[in-house]
């Protein structure tokens, strides 16, 4: 990306590890109390001290610790053994399918939902184009049409089934493992197949549905499915792009890890942490668009609303006390296509709406080139149509003057343009642990707790009362 195409440097909030946040935001206008940075660095290290920080359950949250993982890190201190057999365990497991070439397997059914579904699909979205691999579908909902629709057309003696639930009870996974269990029946000549796996917390609920013992892949009870992409729930990515592949992904978030430990107040997940906290407060901002310019990650708002709107769509307090909820509502698509969808309603309608513009200064690692000079044209001008947008928000048509009033837009939007160097497997582990972070930072400011989900506990008690 050119400099003539960057924001001013007076828009700049941070720098760091090659990645730049840019806002409209003035931020320094705007301060925590001293309370309210002790609660967030409490709530940091009662964290990474495997502490009870989902004080609802009485439980930790581990998922951190999966980052932990790479040898050589500055956070022994941190490091989790436990977790650490998990991933190697996984590790092996993956050795296993992927020799001689995946031993035959042409497609994985993937049966999770939630957390367990919208990882692994993000990453296989974002990357299955670098690698020859097999085709991977995603099975996360109770309808019965698109599993049924799936097997007709797939070799039940080429392919892999994954069963990914933390608990083994998920009532939409394990309906339709019974289902495709009912399909491999179906054929006499699977008897000598055993290419069947769980994924869970759970092993003795595993061994009771069935499964070999040396198919069960088990992660921590005290990593919950929105935070679980780090983990062994996250097994296919590193089943479909190699140890090592997940391995930079780990590295990635881990260099988050420590860009919060070591300068909190000047990070990046804290920064976006007050755009958003003041936005909110000060200008009652309850609704926020998140736009990759990345064809590649038309998935990531959809896995971002998961984990923002679960983790702090809450109104109770540590001291159950009602609050002011920390959660936005989460939307967005990729650009340039989102432009010409709802963006009308970001620059001109009387919804306050935040927005996060986020581009590459490179096109992806093993980009397929079909002309360079066309192909870095179209990666030009996409990246200037993601700098014209931060522009538009920013300015309106102040400098383009509207002819009349339905040509008006209004300036000043709260809107921040983060700027990666290319699109890999580290730079997606910072992209998601960002947004982590300054999911568990908002949380820590509110003193809610962002590891529990009772709302979506309640419509399963419905439904097995129904049953």
């Amino acid at each position: 990306m050119s400099k003539s195409i960057l924001p001013p440097k007076s828009d700049l909030i941070n720098h760091f590890n090659n990645t730049s946040l840019y806002s409209t935001f003035d931020i320094k206008k705007f301060k925590f109390s001293k309370s309210q940075l002790n609660n967030v660095k409490k709530f940091l290290f009662d964290m990474w001290n495997e502490k009870n920080v989902n004080f609802t359950e009485g439980k930790k949250s581990l998922h951190y610790a999966c980052r932990f993982y790479p040898k050589n890190n500055n956070f022994s201190k941190f490091k989790n053994k436990s977790i650490d057999e998990q991933l190697l365990q996984m590790f092996s497991v993956v050795k296993k399918i992927r020799s001689h070439n995946f031993n035959g397997i042409t497609d994985i059914i993937h049966l999770g939902t939630g957390g367990s579904n919208l990882g692994p699909k993000l990453l296989y979205d974002c990357f299955k184009h670098n690698f020859d691999i097999p085709n991977c579908h995603f099975i996360s909902n109770l309808d019965p049409l698109p599993l049924s629709n799936l097997v007709k057309d797939l070799n039940p003696c080429t392919t892999l089934i994954l069963t990914v639930s933390k608990s083994f009870t998920t009532t939409e996974t394990i309906t339709n493992l019974k289902r495709v269990r009912a399909w491999l029946k179906s054929h006499p000549s699977l008897r000598k197949k055993n290419n069947i796996y769980a994924v869970t917390s759970s092993y003795e609920l595993a061994i009771a549905n069935e499964f070999q013992h040396e198919n069960i892949v088990l992660f921590d009870e005290n990593i919950g499915g929105r935070f679980s992409i780090w983990s062994p729930s996250n097994i296919l990515s590193a089943i479909l792009f190699g140890s090592d592949f997940f391995d930079k992904f780990l590295r990635g978030g881990h260099s988050i890890d420590k860009h919060v430990y070591k300068s909190l107040e000047k990070s990046i997940p804290f920064n976006l942490s007050k755009i958003s906290f003041f936005s909110r407060i000060n200008n009652d901002i309850f609704s926020h668009c998140i736009i990759p310019y990345s064809d590649n990650l038309k998935l990531l708002p959809l896995y971002l609303q998961q984990l923002v709107m679960e983790s702090n769509g809450k109104s109770i307090d540590h001291k159950g006390n009602f609050t002011q909820s920390p959660s936005t509502n989460v939307f967005g698509y990729a650009g340039t296509d989102s432009q010409h969808s709802f963006f009308q309603s970001l620059h001109q309608s009387t919804i306050k709406t935040s927005i996060d513009l986020i581009s590459f200064k490179k096109l992806e690692e093993n980009f397929n080139f079909i002309d360079k000079n066309l192909d870095n044209y179209a990666f030009k001008l996409l990246n200037l149509n993601c700098y014209a947008q931060y522009e538009a928000f920013k300015n309106g048509n102040k400098i383009y003057k509207p002819k009349n009033l339905y040509e008006s837009i209004t300036s000043k939007k709260t809107v921040n343009y983060l700027i990666f160097n290319q699109l890999n497997a580290y730079t997606l582990g910072q992209i998601l642990c960002i947004y982590e972070y300054k999911t568990i930072i908002e949380a820590a400011l509110s003193n809610i707790n962002p590891f529990d989900q009772f709302g979506v506990e309640l419509g399963k008690k419905i439904v097995n009362k129904l049953t």
